[in-house]
């Protein structure tokens, strides 16, 4: 898929950091390129998908994280579990905000809440992207 998606994890509807073991644990294995200067990481997934991915991963700690020019399948499978580690949300350009569990849904920005979608899999999110 040809666009962005950023990711995020809000309290009382404040952005604020992301642990970056959930990073390591849910891309880190599968990466097959990087450079860091850019906080960029090529990530190549079991099944041929790919993703470009920029995590500024400082302190133990990501601030952000923005997926790109990611493919359907595992690379989904992979952000469905990074969300889920880092108690984070997926805010994909024209849909709803994407939740791992409904307790988030209080702590998103007022203007998301309404709409946002809780995703368990990668198939999950690939049926809101198609319906965006």
């Amino acid at each position: 898929m040809s666009y962005d998606m950023v990711v995020q994890r809000f309290e009382q509807g404040d952005a604020v950091p992301m642990p970056g073991v959930a990073f390591l644990a849910a891309f880190a294995p599968r990466a097959d390129h990087r450079e860091p200067q850019y906080n960029y990481w090529h990530i190549d997934a079991d099944d041929g998908g790919t993703a470009d991915v920029y995590a500024a991963l400082a302190d133990d700690t990501l601030r952000s994280l923005m997926i790109s020019r990611f493919s359907g399948g595992a690379i989904l499978d992979m952000l469905v579990t990074f969300v889920g580690l880092a108690d984070a949300v997926v805010l994909p350009p024209g849909c709803p905000a994407l939740l791992a569990h409904e307790g988030q849904r209080g702590h998103l920005p007022e203007d998301l809440r309404a709409d946002a979608v809780v995703v368990q899999s990668g198939a999950d999110v690939e049926r809101v992207l198609r319906n965006c």
